[in-house]
């Protein structure tokens, strides 16, 4: 009888877990205000070589808070906010938003190493 109570506590856990799922989050490095360089713009880059520029970024502030908007890649590590000129620069993020996706975005400092979180779930 202890058997068959174990195994069904077992299965129980086993089912109430399979419906967690898993959320990614990363660190945010930096914020920058994003511009969309015209056609054919270009840049000197490191060594004097000279690079085509898809988008300008300078750093910027934004208020400190909890925000749940729509995210598009448009670089390594770097995800623009939807509607807005706000850009989001990650560590080590390989999240795929080549399409608008849905994120948490908690913003905790605008000084030091590490200013928040993006959450992809």
């Amino acid at each position: 009888m202890t058997h068959i109570k174990t195994i069904a506590l077992c299965l129980m856990f086993m089912m109430a877990t399979s419906f967690t799922y898993a959320e990614s989050n990363y660190d945010i490095s930096e914020l920058y205000s994003v511009i969309k360089a015209p056609s054919g713009t270009k840049a000197v880059g490191t060594y004097d070589k000279t690079v085509e520029v898809k988008y300008i970024l300078t750093p910027t502030k934004v208020d400190t808070g909890k925000y749940v908007v729509s995210v598009t890649k448009i670089g390594d590590n770097l995800y623009q906010i939807k509607d807005t000129d706000i850009c989001v620069e990650t560590r080590y993020c390989h999240e795929w938003a080549s399409y608008s996706k849905e994120v948490v975005v908690i913003i905790e400092s605008n000084y030091g190493y590490t200013k928040g979180k993006i959450i992809f779930d």
